[in-house]
């Protein structure tokens, strides 16, 4: 017989069969009637399946044994095997089990904390490509291009001020000289281009005389031929081998400078703190200003002189480096920045019209006094004097009226890392 045979004997008429066996043999002594005999005989049929072999009854008892030493009802070890591998289940039963739960996702990993060396770099790396940009176009002559270059030649000298303690002090200090060459080298181009266009303008404003056609040549043989001039100058600065050098080096990631431990530090640690050293210089200057004076519109005397044009020239520069570490600030520490800065320039465009038109009414008054001119031009020359010293008196009023509000704000920026 074989072993598949052997195990085909199963379910409900073999175990009543077995039961029926073990029951007859315990009564051998008293003889059951023959109605009992024929009832086990009808189950015994009805528990076969088609194809067993009159032996397979026996093959079944070692079956039963087992059942019996489990102390189990006969034929339940089996079904208890078959629902442990799972086999057996209704489908409703299958349905009803929880499709198994995923592992949960990774967390992701947190952003690396931005050093105050990263926000200097990318600071400075923007500004280097905005100058390198401004050479062809400087080349050119183009509008503006000369301001531009210069703006971005004194944003990484004002950087490279304000962030000293992140950077070693040779090649910073290398870098801060050539930017400064570099910009010195566009100043005549720029100052006598803004310089015509303000005192044509102003010239434009006060009444036609018989001397304003001189007056206006004047000017024009002055400022245009310095424009020519500092262009010359700006065109050999861009063809020198030193200019090759620096541009090579702006070009270069690190710019050639080498940072600092202190420019490893968290940026909210230490960004904010430099930045606000250089607004307190900027509060300081201000301060020292006579700014109840200015605050007074229309003051009389209108400051003629320009004796203290200095003292305004000065807090200027302060205002431009403020701006700028304000500006640096802004991508890492987004709108309280970015308000500042905004504030910032308000007041710095201020003092800006402040030195040009004190810088206008000097050139005013020296072509009013010139051996060559003289009469109606000198008159004429002398009445665009005194508009540009009205100009610089109203530039000091509208610092003295911006400047509380700004100041206000400065305290903030200690708050910006946290």
């Amino acid at each position: 017989m074989g072993r598949s045979e052997r195990r085909g004997k199963s379910g409900a008429g073999a175990d009543e069969e077995v039961a029926g066996d073990a029951a007859g043999e315990a009564r051998l002594p008293h003889p059951r009637p023959d109605s009992d005999r024929l009832m086990d005989k009808r189950d015994g049929q009805a528990g076969k399946k088609p194809g067993d072999k009159p032996g397979d009854k026996a093959a079944a008892k070692p079956g039963r044994k087992a059942d019996k030493k489990s102390g189990g009802t006969p034929g339940t070890e089996s079904a208890a095997k078959s629902l442990r591998k799972g086999k057996g289940k209704s489908a409703s039963e299958s349905a009803a089990e929880p499709a198994p739960v995923p592992p949960p996702a990774p967390a992701p990993e947190p952003p690396p904390v931005r050093t105050a060396g990263d926000v200097l770099l990318d600071h400075l790396r923007g500004e280097a490509a905005a100058f390198l940009a401004q050479e062809p176009r400087v080349r050119e002559s183009a509008e503006d291009s000369a301001h531009q270059m210069r703006v971005a030649a004194r944003r990484m000298r004002s950087a490279l001020r304000t962030c000293k303690p992140l950077l070693a002090p040779g090649p910073a200090d290398a870098l801060a000289m050539e930017l400064r060459w570099a910009a010195d080298s566009l100043a005549g181009e720029r100052d006598n281009e803004v310089l015509l266009e303000r005192l044509l303008a102003g010239i434009g404003q006060l009444p036609v005389r018989s001397g304003t056609p001189r007056a206006r040549a004047a000017l024009e043989r002055r400022l245009r031929g310095g424009l020519t001039a500092g262009h010359t100058t700006a065109l050999r600065a861009l063809d020198s081998a030193d200019f090759g050098l620096l541009a090579a080096q702006l070009a270069a990631p690190d710019l050639g400078l080498e940072l600092t431990g202190k420019a490893g530090r968290a940026a909210a640690d230490s960004v904010p703190a430099l930045a606000a050293k250089t607004f307190g210089r900027l509060a300081d200057g201000a301060d020292a200003l006579p700014l109840a004076a200015a605050g007074v519109a229309y003051a009389h005397p209108v400051p003629l002189s320009g004796e203290d044009d200095e003292a305004w020239h000065r807090v200027r520069i302060l205002g431009k480096r403020a701006r700028y570490a304000a500006d640096m600030c802004v991508p890492e520490f987004g709108a309280p920045a970015k308000d500042l800065a905004k504030r910032m320039k308000a007041v710095t465009e201020s003092l800006g019209t402040h030195q040009d038109a004190a810088l206008a009414a000097e050139v005013a008054r020296d072509l009013a006094v010139s051996p060559r001119i003289g009469g109606a031009a000198a008159f004429v020359l002398g009445e665009l004097y005194v508009l540009q010293r009205f100009a610089v008196a109203e530039a000091r009023y509208t610092f003295a009226t911006l400047w509380p509000g700004l100041r206000d704000r400065l305290g903030e920026v200690s708050r910006w890392g946290g």
